[in-house]
């Protein structure tokens, strides 16, 4: 062809006219005239550029006026444009200009059979043309008889002299068509249908398919178009490809032509890839959802959906065909989200996470999967996983998956900021809920940023914000800002506990601000309602459990929060730590501090409840009179809410004692250290969306930026207005701060069976009737009675029964 150093560029061996040859338009035949007939364009490109141009275009100068505007289109300099992505920029305008001069002509057909094939020898040329009698009449040269039709080395003569086939630099007898050309003959040809239909949708639909995996294209204006040619070619590894790489992102880009593309595909297609089926299902959900609104905006409906991938098959039911390497490691991942979804709507969580790591053996099982995940499938599996694992109550691992999802995300290289959004919201609830606060505001700042930038959320979303929004505003003690955030939670139905965090902490919120009303009636009723199906490790149901039981002490009903640890598992340390503040309620502080120190020597245990047992310690050891060692864990106990940005568990002490021990810690150092961590100032300023919007509770408006005044209670310095440093001003918050736990001192608890001996003696006339009800003897149930009545503190049977109505174990309704 020509030394590629050499910048005067090759020269045609017939300089043809402009408009001769197979190709339309004026032809340079050196880089200098090439560069000279579009310096009106682009006057200032470095020569490497314009040589490089040249080559890619062979010389033709409508075809670089094409690539030229359609860099320019999309505010691109060329010179920053890697010359195998030249194919990606042809403008519109200049393809329709070359289309109005291109003949109809045979020999334009054949120069676009040939572009479809990316090394061209002799041997393609034979078989090309030998396609030409179904292509029209073709004019092959002459030749003397009994000798072949035509001579391969005359056509690919012809078509180097009409500037299209290019000599190969590095394959001596091998021939290409620059990149450029060939992008402008297929849409050129395939614009028009000139012969079949089928064939001519086929072949543009096969020009989209390359075209849409470039990267450029996803942005510009002719990528709806594309998309809709791919699916009316049937082009369908092409859209797996491009839904794999790109998911609902797409649904948002380019709205309209993804509903339209995606509906086309066949059930059987769906049927043979989860991607598809995905797809499929997902976009007539969204059409749904959009006909029913009566709108079209993206935004707006996408932000009404939640995606439940009702068309994905289950993972189980296709196991044999996964083993027989019918599916895609994104096939199996989609498969295992949508199972994971499912069994989230069944209550049964802990199912979800079985499947998630079958996932993971399927495709670390390289016996029978040989494809490699796109890195969008990758991060939602893990996202999704992440998710699951928090409504079993797995905070840490939940954490490590969703910040897996984030990271793979982020590398990825179109970061998806609508996997994000749910990723950060869901961050910031594991890292609130496991005590870690810092990490928390950490996510939902990012959160908020992406929320401003793209407007895109979805109702769960949105759920997992609010819902540790409010837990942040309760760390802070900031009651005015959680009753915001709580007013946008909607109640979870009794059989779905995914949501039950909402419950136990509204339970929480009821207690910091002293109305616990219907609370603790309601969540008994939730945990007996889902408690079949909650996780089988019981953390979870544990942690509930300790919620109820604070619900009860702080009404002071002691014996329904022992009615509540009585059949608890005995050995977990939320359980445990429950039985520290029962016991503390009622003045027991020996065995308060002995419960606290249990929970303390536990390895495995969040933030919340090492602070939470720290400051239970603290106040028992104060009850005990052990002031020094009172005092020192209480300065642990701070230090533990400094380093979960939460005063919850210093406020979750009975208020006589808790201020007491905030009295002797005046002069502790660490009050001045923990007062930054809750800065002053407003509230949020970004609402992240109205309640219209998150689909919660019936008029919540937006959260307004809040002047929260005296509730923020520290600004980061040591001094202050009024001369009160932060550690001061932060003290004498605490101080006002209402009661949480009520303190019932003298009462007692009772064994079962003496809870069961008291009801008798209240409902039996006689020890023989008691005797006989319980299968005892006489005398039995004498020894039992006098040991009750030691228990209560009494001498009889009736100072026992008044001693039992007053302890809440009798029934006072009667």
């Amino acid at each position: 062809m020509h030394d590629s150093a050499d910048q005067s560029g090759p020269v045609s061996p017939t300089a043809p006219s402009p408009g001769d040859g197979v190709f339309p338009g004026e032809r340079a035949t050196t880089v200098r005239s090439f560069a000279a007939g579009l310096a009106d364009i682009a006057p200032e490109l470095p020569d490497t550029v314009w040589k490089s141009l040249f080559q890619q275009t062979s010389g033709h100068l409508l075809a670089g006026q094409a690539v030229l505007q359609g860099a320019d289109s999309i505010g691109q300099d060329l010179s920053a444009v890697d010359a195998d992505h030249y194919s990606d920029l042809p403008s519109a305008d200049v393809l329709t200009q070359i289309r109005r001069q291109a003949p109809d002509s045979p020999e334009l057909r054949f120069a676009h059979l040939l572009s479809f094939m990316r090394d061209i020898n002799a041997d393609t040329l034979a078989i090309a043309a030998g396609a030409m009698p179904h292509l029209g009449s073709f004019s092959i040269p002459a030749a003397p008889e009994d000798t072949r039709p035509f001579e391969v080395s005359d056509l690919s003569a012809q078509l180097n002299e009409d500037g299209v086939l290019l000599p190969t630099l590095d394959r001596t007898g091998h021939h290409t068509i620059a990149p450029v050309m060939r992008t402008i003959l297929r849409r050129l040809y395939d614009a028009r249908d000139r012969h079949s239909e089928s064939r001519s949708r086929r072949a543009l639909g096969a020009s989209a398919a390359e075209w849409l995996q470039a990267p450029a294209a996803y942005q510009s204006e002719g990528f709806d178009e594309a998309l809709l040619q791919v699916a009316e070619a049937g082009e369908w590894k092409a859209l797996t490809e491009l839904w794999a790489n790109r998911g609902h992102a797409l649904m948002v880009d380019h709205f309209d032509a993804t509903l339209e593309a995606f509906s086309k595909v066949p059930e059987a297609q769906a049927h043979n890839s989860a991607v598809l089926a995905e797809a499929l299902g997902d976009c007539l959900q969204v059409d749904e959802v959009r006909r029913r609104l009566g709108v079209n905006d993206a935004l707006t409906v996408l932000n009404e959906v939640n995606f439940e991938h009702a068309a994905v098959p289950t993972l189980d039911s296709r196991l044999e065909r996964i083993k027989d390497g019918d599916f895609t490691v994104d096939d199996i991942m989609i498969m295992a989200i949508a199972s994971m979804r499912r069994q989230k709507l069944l209550g049964q969580s802990d199912q979800g996470v079985h499947i998630a790591r079958a996932a993971q053996e399927l495709i670390n099982d390289t016996r029978h999967l040989q494809s490699a995940p796109s890195r969008l499938c990758d991060a939602r599996f893990h996202l999704e996983y992440g998710i699951t694992s928090m409504f079993v109550g797995d905070l840490t691992e939940s954490a490590q998956l969703l910040r897996r999802s984030i990271i793979i995300t982020e590398l990825a290289s179109a970061s998806s900021p609508y996997l994000l959004l749910p990723a950060h919201a869901y961050s910031a609830l594991a890292h609130a809920m496991l005590g870690n606060g810092p990490s928390s505001d950490v996510h939902l700042r990012h959160f908020d940023e992406l929320k401003e930038r793209t407007r895109f959320t979805s109702p769960h979303t949105l759920t997992a914000y609010s819902l540790a929004r409010m837990i942040r505003a309760m760390d802070a003690l900031d009651l005015d800002e959680a009753r915001q955030y709580s007013a946008r939670l909607a109640d979870p139905s009794l059989g779905h506990h995914s949501w039950l965090g909402v419950v136990q902490y509204r339970s929480l919120f009821g207690i910091l601000h002293s109305d616990v009303g219907i609370e603790a009636k309601r969540l008994q009723q939730i945990i007996d309602t889902n408690r079949s199906s909650l996780p089988a490790d019981g953390l979870l149901l544990h942690t509930l459990q300790l919620t109820l039981v604070c619900l009860h002490l702080a009404q002071g009903q002691t014996h329904l929060a022992q009615n509540v640890l009585l059949d608890a598992e005995t050995k977990s340390p939320y359980i445990i730590l429950a039985r520290a503040q029962l016991h503390l309620t009622i003045g027991e502080h020996g065995t308060a501090a002995h419960l606290a120190n249990r929970v303390l020597s536990q390895n495995s245990l969040d933030l919340h409840a090492k602070a939470s047992a720290r400051a239970v310690q603290a106040a028992s050891l104060l009850g005990k009179g052990e002031l020094v060692e009172s005092d020192s864990a209480f300065v642990d106990a701070l230090e533990y809410c400094r380093i979960a940005a939460s005063l919850i568990p210093v406020a979750m002490v009975p208020k006589s004692l808790r201020d007491q021990l905030i009295e002797r810690s005046s002069n502790a150092a660490e009050w001045d250290l923990i007062a930054p961590v809750f800065p002053t100032g407003p509230g949020p300023v970004d609402d992240p969306g109205s309640a219209d919007e998150v689909g919660l509770a019936d008029g919540a408006g937006p959260v307004d930026d809040l002047r929260l005044g005296e509730t923020r209670f520290g600004d980061g310095s040591i001094g202050g207005p009024g001369g009160l440093g932060a550690g001061e001003r932060l003290r004498q918050r605490l101080l006002s701060f209402g009661e949480t736990l009520r303190i019932r001192a003298g009462h007692t608890l009772l064994s079962p069976s003496q809870r069961q001996l008291l009801a008798l003696l209240d409902t039996q006339s006689s020890v023989s009737a008691i005797a006989a009800e319980l299968s005892l003897v006489e005398g039995t149930v004498k020894n039992k009675l006098s040991n009750l009545y030691a228990r209560l503190g009494v001498r009889n049977r009736r100072d026992a029964l008044a001693r039992g109505y007053e302890y809440g174990y009798l029934p006072t309704d009667r």
